[in-house]
């Protein structure tokens, strides 16, 4: 794609805005034509008088000779040269009138008026300049017709000639000639006020148009601009396709929060530089808000076309960029939607993007997704999903199940992992690995979070009144859990409520929690541990499996992924990872729990490795909290030994 600014489609004058000034030559020129058509008009009626009352060839030929030379001015104002048009007609009024008086009655004529009008026409249409030099002839002529009178140059026939004669043409020109300068100077700079608000206000206008549909960071198009766009240039041309690409920044607030939102403000602005720079004349490119910006085109719907276009998108955007000494690499993902027909309006265009960009960054970020209908109801059985999750916690619809945890040396039971189920009122249970990607998303995982924290330490508390003091049961803790803050709070606070001790409580995280170096995850560890409570990591050796975090952590149990467990038998490479996870953890001091347990064979392999406890369906599945009491004999006078 070629070097484009995509954003100047909306960049220029609007069609019918124009200056006050323009307007008001605009409006002088049509009545000046309307004049020169009165007149034109007058003069054939002059023409014919003449004619008919035999009163002179000569003022014949003069009125067809101004009627002439005004038909040439008119032309001058058809032509868009308005100066030459209005020099024409002042001075051809006036020559006409000057011809007129001398071949008539001289001072004494009554069209030498006309020359009164010639300055009036003067001071509204000429410059301060023009009338002026028209004034002087006006005098000059009125002079020299006095001169001529007097040294009977020229005959005007029985009128009586005085000096006073010329006076009070003088006089009268002057008068009329002060008043009108006087008032056409006072309607210039009435006009120039009224232009110079005009102008202020037309630039507030225009600032308050630009802030209202520009983004004021980047300077594009914001998505106002974008769905006009839409309405008006692609639904509104009947184009039987558009597609668009919403491209989604990744961890730009980590940027903000580790360079500070100038830093962040300024890679916006790269970024959006650099999707004007690779889009074509074609495209659309606005920001549609915070780290999301998108780009709408015609030119590219063909899935192939398209998925190339962003892949392009995507490289360009991960280039590295900054300022100064300081560089950085920002990857984006991107959702892509195409309409078939014009069949739809811009906003389920949109809502197609933004689901394909959100399967972007479920996917891992810094990919490409383009829009399908498994998407769509992917996305609505999600929206679902959360609606009825809420519901669930309303009606208390949860349980929590315990999954005991086995001694391998003395096959005992020692503890358990609490599980939550979800048994909606009059539906079918729902299995969590599809509920709790949902709640995590929604946030709605701190409030369940919260119950099973205080339902698990009850129900702890309870089996040690029942006979098994050293009875401990682990939860599993999400990472939204920890990012809200109040983990510790709540976690302490389960532990006064139900007055179990604290040694009694094991905390589950993820290994990809122990990356986030946001939120202070050490510190709170650190602080509850340091209350009693210790610490799993869960599913081992399936993510970044990174050693450095076993010990910076406050980590005292190491819990292998059943994966590993399953295919333990499958190779010899398979079996030595397993055995090579349990030393490392050994090293460390850490206990060691093997999850997915399912044979007997599993069971005395992984104890003769060393491995601690186990987890699995061969001694049970997980079971509501009164069945597993059952189960694991609590309350009677033995504890219940599990044999093969």
């Amino acid at each position: 794609m070629k070097r484009s600014r995509a954003p100047d489609v909306l960049h220029g004058a609007e069609p019918g805005r124009f200056d006050v000034i323009q307007a008001l030559a605009k409006y002088n020129a049509r009545r000046v034509k309307q004049m020169i058509v009165a007149i034109n008009f007058l003069i054939v009626l002059s023409i014919v008088n003449n004619l008919i009352f035999e009163r002179g060839i000569w003022l014949t030929i003069a009125a067809a000779s101004v009627f002439c030379v005004l038909f040439v001015a008119r032309r001058f104002y058809d032509n868009e040269n308005p100066s030459a048009a209005q020099f024409i007609f002042l001075w051809t009024i006036f020559s006409a009138v000057t011809y007129i008086t001398w071949m008539g009655d001289g001072l004494r004529d009554q069209i030498i008026l006309g020359n009164s009008i010639a300055l009036v026409f003067a001071a509204i249409l000429a410059t301060p300049k023009h009338f002026a030099i028209m004034y002087v002839a006006v005098i000059l002529n009125a002079v020299a017709l006095g001169i001529a009178n007097e040294n009977h140059w020229v005959d005007f026939g029985a009128f009586y000639f005085d000096w006073s004669n010329v006076g009070d043409a003088v006089m009268l020109y002057s008068v009329t000639a002060v008043t009108v300068f006087m008032l056409a100077n006072d309607m210039r700079h009435l006009l120039s006020r009224y232009n110079s608000e005009y102008r202020k206000a037309k630039a507030s206008e225009d600032e308050i148009f630009r802030l209202a549909n520009h983004d004021p960071l980047t300077g594009l198009p914001n998505l106002f601009m974008a769905e006009k766009k839409y309405r008006d240039h692609y639904a509104a041309a009947g184009s039987p396709k558009v597609s668009l690409f919403v491209i989604g920044l990744d961890n730009l607030r980590v940027v903000n929060d580790s360079l500070g939102h100038v830093f962040g403000d300024s890679v916006l602005k790269t970024v959006a530089e650099r999707l004007t720079e690779l889009a074509t004349p074609e495209c659309f490119v606005f920001r549609i808000g915070g780290d999301v910006f998108g780009i709408m085109t015609e030119a590219a719907v063909e899935p192939e076309v398209v998925a190339n276009i962003a892949e392009m998108i995507r490289k360009k955007i991960a280039e590295p960029l900054g300022s100064g000494h300081q560089f950085i690499m920002l990857t984006c993902s991107i959702g892509a939607a195409i309409r078939e027909d014009g069949a739809f309006e811009f906003a389920r265009l949109r809502r197609e993007a933004d689901i394909a960009m959100y399967k972007a960054k479920t996917a891992g970020r810094n990919v490409v997704k383009l829009y399908d209908e498994t998407m769509s109801n992917q996305a609505i059985a999600s929206v679902t999903m959360a609606a009825n999750l809420k519901t669930a916690i309303d009606r208390h619809e949860f349980s929590l199940y315990f999954q005991p945890k086995i001694d391998l040396d003395t096959g005992k039971i020692k503890g358990a992992e609490a599980l939550l189920r979800w048994f909606p009122e009059g539906g079918d249970p729902v299995p969590p690995d599809q509920f709790i990607p949902v709640a995590e998303s929604t946030g709605m995982i701190v409030e369940i979070g919260e119950w099973v924290i205080r339902e698990a330490c009850l129900q702890c508390k309870r089996i040690h009144e029942l006979g098994s003091p050293d009875f401990a049961v682990a939860v599993n803790i999400s990472a939204v859990q920890f990012k809200r803050g109040n983990l510790e709070h709540i976690v302490l606070d389960a532990l006064y409520v139900s007055g179990l001790e604290s040694k009694y409580l094991e905390l589950e995280l993820t290994e990809s929690l122990l990356l986030e170096d946001e939120y202070d995850i050490k510190g709170q560890i650190s602080r509850l541990a340091a209350k009693g409570l210790t610490f799993s990591l869960d599913d081992f050796g399936k993510g970044y499996s990174n050693l450095g975090n076993l010990s910076k952590f406050d980590i005292a149990t190491l819990k292998i992924d059943q994966s590993f467990v399953f295919a333990m038998f499958d190779t010899t490479q398979d079996s030595a990872l397993v055995e090579a996870i349990v030393r490392m953890g050994k090293s460390l001091g850490l206990k060691i729990v093997a999850e997915g347990v399912e044979t007997q064979r599993a069971a005395n392999i992984l104890g003769l490795l060393g491995v601690d406890f186990g987890q699995g369906y061969y001694w049970s599945k997980p079971l509501p909290v009164d069945d597993f009491i059952c189960y694991a004999g609590i309350g009677k006078e033995a504890s219940k030994a599990v044999s093969a």
